[in-house]
């Protein structure tokens, strides 16, 4: 890891910038092989900021406003989309989220429930959802989005893997760090066999501990 400078605020020609910089690299990604892209909207990144009171202070096209906030978000959608196609590309929101230090404010629901709506018309692939325990917000979304929706809950129990499309609230589960630590998921999940523990200290650390090493049932 390195020290991070201190960041400041891009101009809106270095925002058209990046826009670009998200389309190019949709475009790579194809180019390398990937059936589609998942523009990275949650966990305190660049979207993220865009979103958050404590982050954006603009006040011109890209603040102050619920669609001022959204607006990137929304270019980068359109971009990505021209690009590749909507069919391609999906998104990933952690509303209410706090990681590397964004607070997001008292209105943030109201921003995520505007660009939802906004990105609805886009007709991306899918919405992947960090959920954080805000049922009513769920469901709001459930309502808003006609696409595929994935629910990510922090923490789930095993027993409890399908209750959202169960549910009606999402139509994939997700299981993400259980296939990181089991190469079989499918094959135990279907057995009843028991799961491999993930190894928190090597989740995406390089090297093949971690990545490589976790045993097969056979």
């Amino acid at each position: 890891m390195k020290e991070i400078p201190t960041p400041r605020e891009l101009s809106e020609l270095e925002i058209k910038d990046v826009i670009n910089e998200f389309r190019l690299a949709a475009r790579s990604a194809i180019e390398a092989g990937a059936d589609g892209v998942e523009i990275h909207g949650a966990n305190g990144y660049l979207i993220q900021q865009f979103l958050s009171e404590n982050s954006n202070h603009r006040q011109d096209a890209y603040g102050g406003t619920i669609e001022g906030r959204s607006r990137f978000a929304i270019e980068v959608a359109k971009a990505v989309v021209d690009e590749i196609g909507a069919e391609r590309t999906g998104i990933r929101f952690s509303p209410q989220g706090t990681l590397q230090g964004i607070d997001e404010g008292e209105n943030s629901l109201e921003v995520y429930r505007y660009l939802i709506s906004e990105l609805n018309k886009l007709n991306l692939a899918y919405m992947h959802l960090m959920h954080f325990g805000n049922e009513q917000f769920l469901k709001d979304v459930r309502q808003l989005w006609d696409q595929s929706l994935l629910v990510n809950r922090p923490g789930r129990p095993l027993d409890q893997l399908s209750s959202d499309v169960d549910n009606n609230l999402a139509d994939v589960v997700t299981v993400g760090t259980w296939v990181l630590a089991n190469p079989d998921f499918v094959e135990r999940i279907q057995s009843g066999a028991p799961l491999n523990e993930p190894d928190k200290n090597t989740l995406y650390a390089g090297g093949k501990e971690g990545y490589t090493d976790y045993p097969f049932l056979k």
